[in-house]
């Protein structure tokens, strides 16, 4: 081959390879690495573990958690310098705080016990305290937040002004002197002297003097009418139930309790008829003179 041809050649393919060269680069070439703008953060308070309404806030309950600064939300309580989470908020929580859950500012409550039981009222609600004791508490068992029945034991004395006999024994079955009826259903607790939270779980369970309940305006009337009238008694009343029975049974009284009475008066009624006596009479008045005339 012509050695002219091969020159010729040679710088073809040179110039083809830097012609490759040169698109590769100015397409191409090396690309540059873009920085990363990291978003800014701060801290905003949650809660370190699952917190009760009513609960007084302590040391341990709450952390300092980031958070992006971007998407801080209305409410937040955002950390200052290097303040410590106990120092950022006091008071009583109003609602149930999960775990991490972010900590609001309407969340807590005054630091006052009495802030938090008229803020635990619903509109149209009284708090009303009673005089309660181990046994009228189910042994200290009611505590704040639970519901329960009021009943009511009294004494009763009915008197009547007819001398029939049968009225008499009428009244004497159905009353001597006591009777005790439920007067209040599905009452809230919310407090138990001044404690306005359940204790903790390895806390004894302590009996209480005086029981907080909330009530309309009508039944607190009736509940302090109660107090004096007689003793009152709290029944507990299960999780979650909260159904309002209806009455479909007769007040229980002392004379009802048993049926020692019934049975008297049934020996008695026998007694009088075997004897041939009639307990039934008829006066007839004839201006001066009565006559009394057994009834058939």
């Amino acid at each position: 081959m012509n050695k002219n041809v091969l020159i010729v050649l040679g710088g073809a393919i040179v110039v083809a390879v830097l012609v490759a060269v040169l698109v590769q680069v100015s397409l191409g070439g090396k690309t540059q690495e873009q920085p990363v703008i990291e978003e800014a953060k701060i801290e905003i308070l949650v809660a370190t573990k699952n917190l009760g309404i009513g609960r007084e806030i302590s040391d341990g309950d709450l952390r300092w958690q980031e958070w992006p600064k971007s998407s801080v939300f209305p409410g937040a309580i955002t950390r200052e310098e290097k303040q410590n989470a106990a120092d950022a908020v006091t008071g009583r929580l109003a609602r149930d705080i999960a775990k991490g859950e972010p900590v609001i500012k309407s969340a807590i409550l005054g630091q006052t016990r009495g802030n938090f039981v008229a803020a635990s009222l619903e509109p149209g609600m009284r708090a009303v305290a009673i005089g309660v004791s181990a046994s009228s508490m189910v042994g200290g068992f009611i505590g704040p937040g639970d519901f329960v029945d009021v009943i009511l034991t009294y004494k009763e004395t009915i008197r009547a002004e007819d001398d029939d006999p049968r009225v008499q024994s009428m009244i004497e079955l159905n009353l001597d002197k006591m009777a005790t009826e439920t007067i209040l259903q599905n009452i809230k607790i919310l407090a138990v002297d001044q404690m306005a939270q359940r204790p903790e779980e390895d806390e004894k369970i302590k009996v209480g003097k005086t029981v907080t309940l909330a009530v309309s305006a009508e039944n607190a009337e009736r509940l302090s009418l109660a107090s004096e009238l007689g003793d009152i008694t709290l029944a507990l009343r299960g999780v979650g139930d909260d159904v309002v029975v209806e009455k479909k049974w007769p007040t229980i009284s002392d004379a009802r309790l048993t049926n020692i009475n019934n049975e008297i008066f049934d020996e008695y009624e026998r007694m009088k008829k075997d004897s041939g006596i009639r307990p039934n009479i008829v006066r007839i008045y004839n201006g001066p003179q009565v006559q009394a005339v057994p009834a058939k």
